[in-house]
């Protein structure tokens, strides 16, 4: 009978709950309409997307590249009952009896303690603390709010306003021969660390939101990525799959990348045209 020892779980913070949902449009349909009454729907389309964004959270639309879906709505919300109010409030729409879901995604913005702790450890080597001494411990737990009071910026922010998006949910394995969840603590945040260090490379070019979703979806996290330049997306991701805690642990689901479309271009994406 094999040993099982339990390991120690690393907390969490959360902030914003987010919602994607990826809708394909029927355009024989659509375009069946008589020009006034499609000006009619997207007029009224727009002022729900302008409505939405004004509200506690923000909402963006984005076109979807490939046949995956036709656009994606990305929700930030302060709850799961105020994202299913956003739902509700699109089906209310005329513009919505043409729309046919294909995927969505529910997460909460969350940030590791993992990145929080390394942050307070280095800032209290660099002052020459001793760890393991109450002069140490009581600076740590001081640094350690001070940190998480810093990542409510991250928490609760408005959507990236970069162009593009790509979205992915992903797991850690728990496999036969792998399982991230056995790992030690230590050993976890170390190559979390590491990852977190190869990310921050492309700090300038692409802004990551880590959205959680254990017990919330299918998936254990939802990330999406924002950035100018969509190549970065590849660049990053493959240059990711080289480090440990991707190469032997990440598995990755569906990508959806998207180009924004803001409230006062909805009318052109209507008639198929991109501002």
């Amino acid at each position: 009978m094999p040993e099982f020892v339990a390991v120690e779980a690393s907390p969490t913070i959360e902030g914003w709950y987010t919602l994607h949902e990826v809708y394909s449009l029927d355009w024989p349909s659509w375009r069946a309409l008589p020009a006034p009454e499609r000006d009619a729907i997207a007029g009224q389309a727009r002022q729900w997307l302008e409505a939405a964004a004004a509200g506690r959270g923000d909402t963006k639309l984005y076109s979807v590249v490939t046949q995956k879906g036709d656009i994606m709505l990305c929700h930030y919300r302060d709850s799961p009952a105020a994202l299913n109010q956003a739902e509700l409030s699109l089906r209310q729409q005329p513009l919505f009896e043409f729309l046919s879901a294909t995927y969505s995604y529910l997460s909460v913005i969350e940030v590791s303690l993992y990145e929080v702790q390394a942050v307070a450890m280095r800032r209290l080597a660099e002052r020459g603390l001793e760890h393991g001494t109450p002069e140490y411990e009581a600076a740590f737990d001081k640094e350690m709010e001070t940190q998480k009071a810093r990542m409510n910026e991250r928490l609760f922010r408005d959507i990236p306003p970069q162009r593009y998006i790509c979205f992915y949910p992903m797991n850690k394995r728990r496999g036969e021969h792998v399982n991230w969840y056995a790992l030690p603590l230590a050993d976890r945040r170390m190559m979390m660390r590491g990852h977190g260090v190869l990310g921050h490379k492309y700090a300038d070019l692409v802004t990551q939101v880590i959205g959680g979703s254990t017990g919330l979806d299918d998936w254990e996290w939802g990330v999406s990525l924002h950035a100018e330049d969509p190549l970065q997306f590849k660049k990053l991701i493959y240059e990711m799959r080289f480090d440990p805690a991707s190469s032997w642990f990440a598995e990755f689901g569906p990508f959806y990348v998207g180009v924004r479309v803001d409230s006062g271009d909805l009318a052109a994406l209507l008639e198929g045209r991109l501002a």
